[in-house]
């Protein structure tokens, strides 16, 4: 592949890391559907890149993945100017997760204040973490959470034993609402008990929203 590189006496180290980024990002993100952070690494001040009369090309192995460290060839393939350098290059695809940026008490709300989304390498997300704010925001910690803590919905119950909740069951364009008492605790999405206080009757249903609980009719 051929990159167009600025030209003068010499080629300045910034220039040409400028446009090794610029090729990796074609090469592993040509449809930008991944957040991706890509750094080329200084090359030897001892080095100088002389000026090439034409495009300078760019080669990586066709195996590399970009969770590792590789290098990227840079040749210069003119008659009276050839020359070849290698660039080491890291690149990472980032994901955004939702991490703490204060302790959080057993039993205490999460508010939105308490997490940030921050973009974090893909092999350092937990599985229990999460990007989705719905399924924090409002609920109560289940245990002590330190300060940058990847956050994940199990973490927290958005429907707390004892809680009131509203109980909602849907057919169709027609919805139902009554008032209940959550008899454990739950994440969003899970299957809980919880009893209708109209007929103390005790239903299973799923944790949607912060104290909202769906039943079938």
């Amino acid at each position: 592949m051929n990159v167009s590189a600025s030209l003068s006496n010499t080629l300045t180290h910034d220039e040409l890391l400028k446009d090794v980024i610029s090729y990796v990002e074609q090469e592993f993100n040509p449809d930008e559907s991944k957040n991706l952070r890509v750094v080329a690494h200084p090359l030897d001040s001892r080095i100088t890149i002389r000026e090439c009369d034409q495009d300078l090309s760019f080669y990586v192995a066709k195996s590399r993945t970009f969770t590792r460290q590789f290098p990227v060839k840079v040749k210069c393939a003119t008659e009276k100017n050839s020359w070849k350098v290698y660039v080491q290059v890291s690149v990472a695809e980032m994901i955004e997760t939702l991490v703490t940026n204060q302790t959080i008490a057993k039993g205490n709300t999460v508010d939105i204040d308490m997490v940030e989304v921050e973009l974090v390498e893909a092999r350092r997300v937990k599985d229990r973490s999460s990007n989705d704010i719905s399924s924090i925001v409002g609920g109560r910690a289940l245990k002590n959470i330190q300060r940058g803590y990847q956050i994940g919905q199990n973490d927290v119950c958005l429907v707390c034993k004892g809680d009131d909740v509203s109980i909602i069951a849907k057919n169709g364009g027609m919805m139902i609402k009554t008032s209940g008492t959550a008899i454990e605790n739950g994440a969003k999405g899970e299957s809980i008990k919880v009893k209708n206080n109209s007929s103390s009757r005790i239903v299973k249903g799923i944790v949607g929203d912060l104290r909202e609980i769906y039943v079938n009719l």
